[in-house]
């Protein structure tokens, strides 16, 4: 077999690039941090716990806004509109 001929050489990598110059420092400190007095209308509210069965009534209370009363035709003139039996 014929002899695969030597590929040339990589070329040589770029320059690295110069590093940035060092950060000024100002030439004042940050002030401290200032504290300011809170209002009572920026205080915390804190809610009253509730219970395990008023919780489940919200969440129930909820779902029953929700629900269609079943028509089973039980009311005046004798036959509903549907056929589910009493």
């Amino acid at each position: 077999m014929p002899e695969m001929p030597e590929p040339a050489p990589m070329p040589a990598p770029p320059p690295a690039a110069p590093a940035p110059p060092p950060l000024v420092e100002p030439d004042m400190p940050t002030p401290p941090p200032v504290t300011v007095n809170q209002g009572e209308e920026d205080a915390a509210k804190i809610k009253k716990r509730r219970t395990k069965r008023e919780t489940q009534q919200q969440q129930s209370s909820g779902t029953n806004a929700l629900r269609i009363p079943l028509n089973t035709g039980g009311g005046e003139g004798g036959k509903g509109s549907l056929n589910i039996p009493k």
